[in-house]
């Protein structure tokens, strides 16, 4: 140690920041090159890129195609005879899924939806669709198994302005916004889990790529300290208030619900979710703290042997969750001027 303090002396101060930088330059560009090839590994073998052999997989297929139908039927003017490829393919796969693995809540909605394409083609359409023969088919195929107790859904409904209007009036969303926090010093009374997840709950409502909610929260409960440990173990950002955590939720995306131009969704439509759940714990009077999940390839491995998560796994966030004290401090954390953020054209 001696040595190297004795040649940090000798040497001008730039060349020992140069010498820095092309040291952290080695370790960065080795960091870099290990992390994508981990993803593109594990998106290659996880993804719904290549093939739909698993039941996620090709669910996932069937909630991107029938929703692209409903939203050609939302639209104000839908197009007469729109999508007649994407509705044949549908059907086609859509018989495959039933005969691999029978209905169930996603055939049901795919079936509403193909009722409502047909109800709109025989009010619009002058000409003869050789779609409906097959809807007509699969719909058969489909009616012939039991249904009971596979709740209902699909298509389109319509909204009332006013009742938008009435439900968001009293709402001071301004003041929601700005009172919410990253507490990192919690009470010491365990959550209730059961509000936690009434919170979850309601933040599933956040938007996704043609709705395919790809995403799973994982529930750590406040006596599950052992596990809550593991956890927090392999992030680095909750030192020194990680044991006053009450609840961790484990937020992640799940990758056999992507195609192959989709290679960032997961990140995007996981952390999207996890920032409703962050929201709707605040609505509850949670105190939360967003902690990050950026992995090197080697802490990501870490992370999959932690529990037993599903192998399309990937690391969104972890949201620490605790009841507030009656007084505590935060981080100012002073946000940056509109005119930084913000270029209106």
């Amino acid at each position: 140690m001696k040595i190297k303090e004795s040649i940090k002396n000798i040497l001008p101060t730039s060349w020992v920041v140069r010498l820095k930088q092309m040291k952290d330059y080695s370790l960065h560009k080795r960091i870099v090159n290990e992390g994508f090839a981990y993803d593109k590994k594990k998106f290659e073998k996880n993804s719904a890129s290549f093939n739909l052999n698993t039941n996620e997989k090709l669910k996932s297929f069937l909630i991107k195609e029938y929703h692209a139908i409903e939203k050609g039927l939302a639209l104000q003017r839908p197009k007469v005879g729109f999508g007649q490829e994407r509705i044949k393919n549908l059907i086609e796969y859509l018989s495959y899924y039933i005969d691999e693995y029978g209905v169930d809540d996603v055939i049901v909605v795919t079936k509403n939806v193909l009722l409502e394409y047909k109800s709109f083609d025989e009010a619009y359409n002058k000409d003869k669709n050789e779609l409906i023969p097959l809807i007509d088919d699969i719909l058969k195929k489909i009616t012939d198994h039991n249904l009971k107790d596979i709740r209902i859904g699909g298509g389109t409904k319509k909204i009332k302005k006013s009742d938008v209007f009435n439900s968001i009036s009293n709402i001071d969303f301004d003041t929601f916004f700005k009172t919410r926090y990253s507490v990192r010093d919690f009470s010491d009374e365990p959550v209730n889990v059961d509000v936690l997840l009434e919170a979850i709950d309601t933040a599933k409502y956040v938007p996704s790529v043609c709705n395919r909610q790809p995403w799973k929260a994982y529930v750590i409960r406040p006596e599950n300290t052992e596990l809550k440990s593991k956890l927090l173990s392999v992030q680095n950002g909750n030192k020194g208030f990680g044991d006053s955590i009450s609840s961790l939720i484990v937020v992640t995306g799940k990758l056999s619900h992507f195609f192959a131009y989709e290679r960032n969704q997961v990140f995007i439509d996981g952390g999207m979710f996890a920032m409703s759940i962050v929201l709707a714990l605040h609505s509850k009077g949670f105190g939360t703290c967003c902690l990050n999940l950026s992995y090197t390839a080697e802490m990501n491995r870490k992370f999959d042997e932690i529990m037993n998560f599903d192998k399309d796994t990937v690391p969104i966030m972890y949201i620490a969750v605790g009841n507030l004290k009656q007084d505590f401090k935060v981080a100012i954390s002073n946000r940056k001027l509109l005119n930084e953020i913000v270029k209106v054209y």
